[in-house]
């Protein structure tokens, strides 16, 4: 019993009942008999109990509305932290493409180097070749002119 309820039966025990009812036969199921009906005390007690059990019941809705309050604290404080979390990982992404960004530039200008060196190497073979070409032209057609004064 809570203290409400102990309290208020002590106080009602103090109360002088007539003992015709308090010494009446036992309580049957259904009676309408005034022998039969609910003595002061019975009645007090079961209305201390009905108070008692709303007093309980508003305790345990302040309890579940505590506990609502507290998951929801809990979860907003997760939030902020998944947000930190979510900010920090967007920095290290935007960091992690600015390096590939700056790699992917110095690989391009290596390759390009690379073409135009190549392609320096072989405008200049190109031109040995021609010149070696236009020598040989120059020492076929000489000799031709020779031939042609000699004979």
């Amino acid at each position: 019993m809570s203290f409400l309820t102990e309290a208020a039966a002590r106080r009602i025990a103090t109360l002088q009942v007539p003992r015709t009812l308090a010494t009446a036969a036992p309580r049957a199921s259904f009676s309408t008999s005034v022998t039969m009906q609910k003595t002061i005390v019975d009645s007090t007690k079961d209305t201390l109990k009905t108070v008692d059990r709303a007093v309980s019941d508003k305790l345990v809705d302040g309890i579940d509305i505590g506990t609502t309050v507290a998951s929801k604290v809990k979860e907003a404080t997760e939030n902020i932290t998944a947000d930190n979390a979510a900010g920090k990982a967007q920095q290290l992404k935007g960091e992690a493409s600015g390096k590939t960004s700056e790699l992917a530039g110095k690989a391009k200008g290596t390759a390009a180097e690379m073409a135009g060196k190549a392609e320096g190497t072989a405008s200049q073979m190109m031109g040995k070749t021609e010149g070696t070409a236009n020598k040989a032209a120059g020492k076929a057609k000489g000799a031709a002119e020779q031939t042609r004064k000699s004979l």
